[in-house]
């Protein structure tokens, strides 16, 4: 079978060749699944920031909506707390006022 030590040179060289083959087949194949998680978990990882993007840009849309009403709501609790003033003052004076009339009545 072997007639010299050249053919069992090149028998160990092709099952060296072989292996190496195989090995090198199995490592890509790691490689590729690994690359594919990566890519799908990057993937998934732009998704959550687009969403935290969308949820940043409604929160900043809440605010700025809800700045302009909390105005709106400022300017209203202003004049009704005016308006409460406004009628304290007049009961105020409207008091005195009787009280004076009164007084002059119970001098006379």
């Amino acid at each position: 079978m072997f007639e010299t030590s050249r053919d069992i040179l090149n028998i160990s060289i092709s099952t060296a060749v072989v292996v190496l083959v195989i090995f090198l087949c199995i490592t890509l194949y790691y490689l590729i699944a690994n690359l594919k998680r990566i890519n799908k978990i990057s993937g998934q990882i732009e998704k959550g920031v687009d969403k935290v993007d969308n949820l940043i840009d409604l929160i900043r849309n809440k605010l700025k909506q809800s700045n302009s009403y909390l105005m709106l709501l400022g300017n209203l609790v202003e004049k009704g707390l005016d308006f409460f003033n406004n009628r304290k003052q007049e009961k105020r004076e409207e008091y005195e006022n009787n009280d004076k009339k009164n007084n002059k009545k119970t001098k006379k």
